[in-house]
């Protein structure tokens, strides 16, 4: 049995909409070998090349045909595959919280792994090495929060903007953890977030 029948023998008894890396089948062959092997199911049109040494198993529907991953499913299979923490940043960050409508054609995660970029398409997902600090917090909303306000600056932050926020941390079963990593913020994010944790407990009352 060649290395290409077992891999994929492997992948379609697998769950559709799977990602798929080179180092998920090294033990069936060297990195050239299995990388060949994945290029040779995907002319085969079994699996879809995303990027360099990325596969998609796709997942279809009647109406839509095939659903690809999105950015942040394909930074996240990255992270795990390399054991890193990661965490939205810049425009992107913005995004995910509803603070901005604009979906940004570079998507940058702070990362204490690697740093790289991967080309998806036309979009290209950044990943740039930062200290562990960026990546202690507590909740993972507290980091998506900081990092969207960093980049949209003080100067630029609107009531709506805020009124946004206090929907998404009023909605969030983490304001304690909210409130404790928001101490490690720079000083006007501090003081937006835990007025905001203000309002919300008064609003409670």
């Amino acid at each position: 049995m060649t290395v290409s029948s077992k891999i994929e023998g492997i992948i379609t008894r697998s769950k559709k909409g799977e990602l798929l890396f080179v180092s998920d089948f090294s033990q069936y062959g060297n990195y050239d070998t299995v990388r060949k092997a994945l290029q040779r199911l995907a002319n085969k049109e079994i699996i879809i090349r995303i990027s360099q040494g990325i596969y998609y198993y796709p997942k279809t529907d009647e109406l839509l045909g095939i659903l690809y991953p999105t950015a942040e499913e394909i930074g996240k299979a990255i992270a795990k595959r390399d054991k890193a923490r990661i965490t939205p940043t810049g425009p992107y960050a913005q995004h995910l919280l509803g603070l901005s409508t604009q979906i940004p054609m570079n998507i940058v995660y702070l990362t204490d792994g690697s740093t790289r970029k991967v080309k998806i398409g036309n979009q290209t997902i950044v990943f740039k090495k930062t200290s562990p600090k960026n990546l202690s917090f507590e909740s993972k909303l507290s980091s998506l929060i900081i990092q969207a306000l960093k980049s949209k600056k003080e100067n630029n932050i609107t009531q709506t903007d805020k009124q946004r926020l206090a929907e998404i941390i009023g909605q969030s079963n983490e304001k304690e953890k909210i409130k404790n990593d928001i101490q490690n913020a720079p000083v006007w994010i501090r003081k937006i977030v835990l007025q905001i944790l203000s309002d919300i407990t008064n609003e409670l009352a």
